[in-house]
């Protein structure tokens, strides 16, 4: 089977495609011999093992010429996890991903470099699909960070000026047309730095998410209240690692005119309160019906 995706005619600069009866990947010229040489190709994982690094799904990690690189397999969440397990419909995803990361550090925008994108037919139906990325070395994510806070192991003078940094990152974001589908924290990655240097924070996993010449006061704003949500969630659950004035301190990164940013608290504020049983509903839902077992882990990516 031979397939031809229109995505692959637009691929940035530096890529090309490699395809073979069940697989399609596209890479970008710098690593294709390393990859090539490390097994990586249209159908086959090559070296490819589970990555200590930790996320809302399992990574992979892939050494090839020296470098270390990051493997993200897509995969459903909740109810479609059972009933579909690691099979997407459209295979395009990746592919879309890869454009739209390459548009983003065009830009000046950080986030890491894709360096392939795989779409592997899957027997029965399907298309399982994979995305590598160059590693942050040392790089944790703000959710974890948030989760020392939580235990005691990172006082708040350390914290402040990583949510002013990701109030910040999050508004060059937006002020570039950029909307993430996933706004959390675990999408915000933190790289290490010399003490005394400012805080650089890297955006993760762009799947789904969108640049659009006019993104609006009401899309900003929801993709604030998504953050917030997933942040409150999670304070509730225990130990607080925050107080209003470190969610002031995100809004004066993201917003420097007092006004405008007092407006962006009322409104985000409002909505939590409006919506918050409907979502911890969803969450619930989610905690029961969102866990399930890849079945590449076992059998490889060409598992049908």
């Amino acid at each position: 089977m031979r397939v031809s995706f229109p995505i692959l005619e637009q691929l940035p600069s530096g890529y090309f495609v490699d395809e073979s009866p069940r697989g399609v990947l596209a890479l970008h010229v710098d690593v294709a011999r390393a990859l090539h040489e490390a097994g990586y190709g249209p159908e086959h994982d090559g070296g490819l093992a589970r990555s200590e690094l930790s996320g809302r799904r399992p990574l992979y990690g892939l050494a090839a010429g020296g470098e270390r690189f990051v493997v993200r397999r897509f995969s459903h969440g909740g109810l479609l996890r059972w009933l579909t397990g690691a099979r997407f419909s459209d295979p395009t995803r990746p592919f879309r991903e890869l454009a739209l990361s390459a548009a983003l550090r065009q830009a000046g925008l950080p986030t890491p470099q894709v360096v392939a994108a795989r779409a592997v037919h899957a027997r029965g139906g399907g298309w399982y699909l994979d995305l590598v990325t160059r590693r942050v070395e040392r790089g944790v994510d703000l959710g974890f960070v948030l989760g020392r806070a939580r235990r005691g192991e990172l006082d708040a003078r350390e914290l402040r000026p990583l949510l002013y940094a990701a109030g910040d990152l999050v508004r060059r974001l937006h002020r570039h047309g950029f909307l993430h589908a996933d706004l959390t924290p675990t999408n915000l990655l933190l790289e290490p730095r010399e003490e005394g240097e400012e805080p650089r924070l890297w955006v993760l996993d762009l799947d789904r998410s969108v640049l659009s010449d006019d993104l609006g006061r009401a899309a900003r704003l929801a993709n604030l209240r998504r953050l917030f949500r997933y942040v409150a969630r999670r304070e509730a659950r225990g130990a607080r690692a925050l107080q209003r004035s470190d969610y002031l301190r995100f809004l004066v990164g993201y917003e420097k005119d007092r006004v405008l940013r007092k407006e962006l608290w009322r409104a985000i504020s409002a909505a939590h309160r409006r919506r918050s049983p409907l979502h911890a509903l969803g969450w619930l839902f989610e905690t029961w019906f969102g866990r399930g077992a890849d079945p590449r882990d076992a059998h490889g990516v060409a598992a049908g």
